[in-house]
């Protein structure tokens, strides 16, 4: 599943019952994934509304997303019964009562049909076809970026176990590669070179994949003198691994 966000002016409404409607995507342009996601890619359907992409808590409520224009929008109902609810409808309607709005909303979806083009004279993957698997508000300043490798709630990565941290970071590796893979084969059958900026991103992408390996050597070494190890030295080269799964952390 993959995830994007958006930041601007999102809420467009929500009243006292928990009703409201928010602007999750817009189609037609590219965004900071390189992707486009084009008309009918959403259509009509239903989502579950979730806190900070977070599976293990009950739903906030339930949202149905549509199509307008260029916009996508979703129309939401909180469940104002439960607590969690209750101090997210409050958090929400004090972001637009207090402007400039700064709350964050993310959507996480799986895609069902994609190709790759040139969009504006850019490499691009066209989303066309999108299932929405949950809409989540998320706190402003987190650090959630579009298809972040780890999602930051609202304690930061911090709040993941080291371990699964580092398993959603692998994660987004692999997805990465496979990527690679997909435009690899599109611009063999189409006959094309890769681009000087395409054949620039893969470099950095494979310096620092050059970088995860010397690390993980590093650690195999570490975890070889057994658990006597010094617990700061230990921590000093979980946090450099780390580091180098997560660019810019």
């Amino acid at each position: 599943m993959e995830r994007k966000t958006i930041t601007s002016n999102a809420i467009k409404a929500l009243d006292e019952t928990g009703t409201g409607t928010v602007l999750i995507a817009t189609l037609n342009v590219k965004d900071s994934d390189g992707d486009v996601t084009l008309p009918g890619a959403f259509g009509k359907q239903d989502a579950t509304i979730v806190p900070a992409h977070d599976w293990s808590h009950v739903p906030l409520g339930k949202a149905k997303i549509r199509e307008e224009g260029n916009d996508v929008l979703a129309d939401f109902k909180l469940n104002l019964k439960i607590g969690a609810a209750r101090d997210w409808h409050e958090a929400l309607k004090h972001d637009m009562e207090n402007p400039p709005a700064i709350q964050e909303w993310s959507y996480g979806f799986g895609i069902e049909k994609a190709s790759f083009g040139d969009f504006d004279g850019h490499e691009v993957r066209f989303l066309e076809a999108l299932k929405v698997r949950e809409i989540s508000p998320v706190i402003a300043g987190a650090g959630v970026d579009t298809r972040t490798i780890a999602i930051k709630g609202a304690d930061g990565p911090e709040s993941l176990k080291l371990a699964d941290h580092i398993a959603q970071a692998m994660k987004a590796v692999e997805d990465v590669a496979e990527r690679c893979k997909k435009i690899q084969k599109v611009r063999e059958e189409d006959g094309r070179d890769l681009s000087p900026d395409r054949y620039a991103e893969l470099e950095g992408m494979e310096k620092a994949l050059e970088g995860i390996d010397t690390a993980a050597k590093a650690l195999a070494e570490l975890l070889k003198r057994g658990p006597e190890i010094d617990g700061h030295e230990a921590d000093l080269l979980l946090a450099e691994f780390t580091h180098l799964l997560v660019p810019g952390r």
